[in-house]
């Protein structure tokens, strides 16, 4: 059984993670001190469990763990939401004491919760269909255009023509991104998933990206701005086997809201 994290911050409390798998499923049983010095230790260990694209990661909270006060509780809502929309895996929570669900109850909305891991396995649903290409790219500014290449051809193939403006062009600024500022080759993946289309690149650099704060003197540097305009959603995590992915979650937005007409930036050829 691998344990995943070990010492909290500071080495005044410790806190491990011991996944294993189930069906597919990533069932993670955490040990220790749940509190100030070690939240941030289970929010991203939780965050690389799901990163590895598992049928659902399964919070099994058993004898050895404890928690400082119900608040750090929230830390389960927190990962629920930012794994919801990338990669899209549900988060479980099996309480196995009476007093544990008691703590649990009425403090985390909708995070579905069970007794025993058996319910929560069989509640597990099967995931989405999902099609997927990805591409390695080089560290130089021409990936920038070999990106726009692969996701027209990628949604000329997918039959999402209606995407591929804003897809092309969201592309582009990640892979730049990582190229200009993570320094390394990155990873352009595209998952489609209904009418949602999913664009991910993963770069070597661990610094997760900013969007820049508005100035009106600021030429360049728009690039996640852009990002955040054309996106139903993105973010950045951790990627278990170093550095990081930075993903956006695109969809029709005149579908998703017949009323909207947004403007839209120029292509890049």
């Amino acid at each position: 059984m691998p344990t995943l994290d070990g010492p909290g911050a500071g080495g005044t409390t410790s806190l491990a993670l011991h996944r294993t798998d189930v069906d597919g499923a990533a069932v993670v049983r955490p040990t220790g001190r749940l509190d100030l010095t070690t939240y941030r230790d289970l929010r991203d260990g939780l965050l690389k469990c799901a990163a590895d694209e598992p049928t659902a990661v399964i919070v099994r909270l058993g004898d050895g763990f404890e928690c400082a006060t119900p608040a750090f509780l929230s830390v389960f809502a927190t990962v629920r939401l930012r794994v919801a929309d990338w990669p899209g895996v549900p988060l479980l929570l099996v309480a196995e004491s009476p007093g544990q669900r008691r703590a649990l109850a009425g403090s985390l909305g909708a995070l579905p919760r069970f007794a025993a891991l058996d319910e929560a396995l069989a509640a597990v649903e099967r995931p989405p269909e999902r099609t997927r290409d990805e591409t390695a790219l080089p560290n130089a500014l021409v990936s920038g255009l070999l990106a726009r290449n692969f996701v027209r051809a990628a949604c000329d193939r997918w039959h999402v023509t209606h995407l591929v403006h804003d897809a092309v062009t969201v592309a582009t600024e990640l892979v730049e991104n990582a190229v200009r500022h993570g320094r390394s080759a990155p990873t352009l993946r595209l998952d489609l998933r209904g009418r949602r289309l999913v664009v991910a690149v993963h770069d070597d650099s661990p610094e997760q990206p900013r969007e820049p704060k508005s100035d009106p003197r600021r030429h360049r540097g728009w690039g996640l701005t852009i990002v955040s305009s054309l996106s139903r959603t993105w973010g950045s995590h951790p990627w278990p086997r170093g550095g990081k992915i930075v993903w956006a979650v695109l969809e029709d937005r005149i579908t998703a809201n017949p009323l909207s007409s947004p403007r839209r930036p120029p292509s890049r050829s």
